[in-house]
């Protein structure tokens, strides 16, 4: 069997599933096969626009290709839909505009890192103000003793330590894990699609 033969079953499969969870009764028979040639052409006329529409954003995607591997900072850029990624000039709020001057709403939203909006003014204003006493010390400061009493204080746990990075979070975890346990390894189970780490 093809992965194209595959991949139909598989959504006939889902949207069965889904129906019958409904109390619907589905005829897999009377499913419309979709015309590949006509979504071909389909797509090419979209990606032609695509490219028309976002000049700016492709002319830096070229440019990019000169020092950043796949013409992107972290790889996973690369697999948006369309020929190049755009490219963000400016963020406010949910909504950014492209280099090209289009303007989006943002529903990703910096995949979490900006859940009150891109740029809020008492973020921007605090980043600015600790800006001009430094940023990265890679020592301990007052700030980082009020935010672990902030935190106690909400949440009820009496210790935290911070990370920066998915990576960090799981290599701390399993230094925990090995110093309750007393073990010096530890078995864990991956479980995909997972995120970070």
């Amino acid at each position: 069997m093809d992965v194209e033969a595959h991949l139909r079953i598989h959504a006939v499969t889902k949207i069965c599933r889904n129906d019958s969870a409904r109390g619907r009764a589905y005829d897999v028979g009377a499913m419309k096969q979709i015309d590949r040639s006509r979504l071909s052409l389909l797509m090419e006329r979209e990606r032609e626009q695509f490219v028309r529409t976002h000049p700016k954003s492709h002319e830096m995607f070229k440019r990019a290709g000169g020092s950043l591997h796949g013409g992107v900072p972290m790889n996973w850029m690369s697999k948006w839909p369309g020929p190049f990624p755009i490219f963000v000039a400016d963020a406010q709020g949910a909504h950014f505009t492209d280099l090209d001057g289009h303007e989006y709403v943002d529903l990703c939203l910096g995949d979490t890192g900006a859940m009150t909006g891109h740029s809020p003014k008492p973020a921007v204003a605090a980043l600015v103000e600790q800006a001009k006493q430094g940023l990265t010390f890679m020592l301990p400061t007052e700030n980082s003793i009020w935010v672990g009493e902030e935190l106690k204080r909400r949440f009820g746990l009496p210790y935290w330590q911070f990370a920066l990075t998915a990576t960090d979070a799981n290599r701390f975890s399993i230094r925990i894990a090995r110093e309750i346990t007393g073990r010096p390894k530890i078995g864990f189970q991956l479980v995909l699609p997972r995120h970070g780490g």
